[in-house]
């Protein structure tokens, strides 16, 4: 229909527009066409639908695990000040024994 110089065949060109117009006059094929687009449309809102469906989900378990992150953290912490505890306890009980010996003893 174009050749290199922009010029176009009008020959070519009004035949096509024939065959198109032929084309877009057959109700069964603007009827097909149509029913395409509604199907496209919905099987569009759908996909929309589920994806908004699965962002909605990965942010709820990205909270899921920014809380267990944030539990994890704490736990840690107060089993490390449990330790501490139990490692001061373990002193203080040595102690008491030595005093409870020199008691003795000076007895």
């Amino acid at each position: 229909m174009v050749d290199g110089s922009n010029n176009v065949d009008v020959e070519k060109l009004i035949s096509f527009s024939k065959d198109l117009v032929q084309f877009l006059k057959e109700d069964k094929d603007v009827s097909f066409l149509n029913q395409c687009k509604e199907q496209f449309n919905a099987l569009q809102s759908h996909c929309q639908s589920e994806y908004q469906t699965l962002q909605n989900s990965i942010q709820d378990y990205k909270g899921k695990i920014n809380a267990c992150k944030q539990r994890t953290t704490e736990a840690q912490s107060e089993a490390a000040a449990e330790a501490e505890i139990d490692k001061l306890q373990k002193e203080l009980e040595q102690e008491i024994q030595r005093e409870q010996l020199l008691r003795e003893e000076l007895r």
